[in-house]
Parts: structure tokens; sequence; C-alpha cells
């Protein structure tokens, strides 16, 4: 067992991820970056290839972001409801938000703030 298995199980936690139409993650990682309950937020592009043809022969491109929160328990309910309305996830084709219980995680801090 390492050394550092007790780091981050102190605080109950969820993974909120969602996928929002392009330019919207950067926007909300903005947004929610100083909310109560935010542990942790990151966004990434995305880029795949869907099973619809737009001719034959061409292949239809999808693009989207993905947006990644670590959020206290008590907090995530409130946090999934803000990235559903402010990534406007109600309209039809806009993308999907979900949640997930973690086990272990914890934010990224600098060294020097570091205490071992």
């Amino acid at each position: 067992m390492s050394v550092l298995n007790h780091i981050g199980r102190d605080i109950p936690k969820k993974l909120i991820t969602a996928v929002l139409r392009p330019g919207e993650g950067q926007r909300l990682v903005g947004e929610m970056a100083q909310m109560p309950g935010v542990l942790s937020i990151s966004h990434h592009h995305a880029r795949g290839v869907g099973s619809r043809r737009v001719r034959a022969g061409q292949l239809y491109f999808s693009e989207n972001d993905v947006l990644i929160v670590l959020a206290e328990s008590e907090q995530a309910d409130t946090i999934f409801s803000h990235v559903y309305e402010a990534g406007k996830l109600f309209e039809p084709g806009a993308g999907m938000v979900f949640v997930e219980n973690i086990l272990r995680g914890h934010p990224l801090m600098p060294l020097d703030l570091a205490d071992w």
C-alpha cells in the first residue's frame, strides 16, 4: 500500500462530466472556477466520427468539448444544475451531462503549498 493512500479520501466527492458544443467548455471553466464545492475543473476538445454519412463515401465528423468537474457531494446537485442550464443542455442535440460517485480524488495544488 502506498504512503499516499490516504490522500483524497476525507471529503465525499462526485465527478460531473459534460459533453458540450464546441467553445462552451472553456467558457464554463472560467464561469465555475470559483463556485462553492468545485474542487477541480478542466475541459478538453474532442472529435469523433459519427455513424451517419453526409454523402456516399463521406463520414460525419463531430466536434465537442468535454467538461470534467470534481465536486463535493453536498454541492454536486447544484453544480450539475448549473452545468445543465449554462451549457444549454436542455436544447435538442446540445450534448449530455452525467454524474458518478468517486472513491478517491483530490484537486491539484502548487508544490509550495504541499504539507508533506
